[in-house]
């Protein structure tokens, strides 16, 4: 075994933590050629498994809105003039399964850097919502949904444990009411009963920065055992030991 293998094997990262922020936007029914970025922001814990996989909890505050009055008229004049519109404010909780495609050693500059892929299941739950559909007498609550998140990223080590990243993440939904107007539900405006698109389940995607920090268990070899010194009273003993030892053989040594 030569010392670069040994010198990868002296590191391994057990665990890490991680701050990040970016913008979120979302893919539904209202103002469908508009995107709309939010800024959103959370954090992660991650035990590693081993060199490539790892377990990851995350934690995301990610608001989502669309404003169909901002839609151009040249665009989608019925999206304009449907006029509907949402601002809420969700937490993202998730659990993903999150693997490197190169082997990441913090502190070694031929490994000090992976791009990776995770996928997981989530939970998804508002926190303040803001939207003029349904109308005051048609109340309704926004739903806890389940998501389904796929993160690809990059990262980087910085110095010692410390790490930057960059990731998008890709959520698919088990709702079509994130922004309150479903497939079944109908808009009355003016004579006209607006009505969403059929598109199928709404879809969300954040793209963010961050830092992290690793947790590291360094291995070393063992240390050499300290030489034991004499005090006063072995030191007197041990020499008198001596002595008798070799007056002994003296006496059957051949002269």
């Amino acid at each position: 075994m030569n010392a670069h293998t040994q010198h990868l094997q002296l590191i391994e990262n057990k665990a890490e933590v991680g701050v990040f922020a970016g913008q979120a936007s979302y893919n539904g029914d209202l103002s469908p050629n508009l995107p709309f970025l939010t800024l959103n922001f959370g954090g992660f814990y991650k035990r590693q498994l081993n060199d490539y996989v790892g377990l990851r909890l995350n934690y995301e505050m990610v608001p989502l809105a669309a404003y169909d009055e901002l839609t151009a008229n040249s665009i989608n004049a019925y999206v304009q003039e449907r006029g509907l519109y949402f601002k809420t404010t969700y937490q993202d909780i998730s659990l993903m399964t999150e693997l490197y495609f190169l082997k990441f050693i913090n502190g070694n500059k031929k490994y000090r850097f992976s791009p990776y892929l995770g996928f997981g299941v989530g939970y998804l739950s508002p926190l303040k919502d803001i939207s003029n559909y349904p109308t005051a007498d048609e109340p309704s609550e926004t739903p806890n949904i389940i998501t389904m998140p796929l993160n690809i990223g990059f990262k980087y080590n910085v110095v010692g444990s410390f790490n930057l990243f960059g990731e998008i993440t890709y959520r698919f939904t088990s709702s079509d009411q994130l922004d309150h107007f479903g497939d079944n539900n109908i808009y009355p405006k003016g004579g006209i009963n607006y009505q969403p698109s059929t598109s199928g389940k709404d879809q969300f995607f954040s793209a963010k920065l961050g830092v992290s920090y690793s947790f590291l268990r360094i291995y070393g070899p063992d240390p050499r055992p300290k030489p034991k010194k004499d005090n006063l009273l072995t030191k007197g003993s041990n020499s008198g030991i001596k002595a008798i030892n070799k007056g002994l053989f003296g006496l059957f040594k051949r002269k």
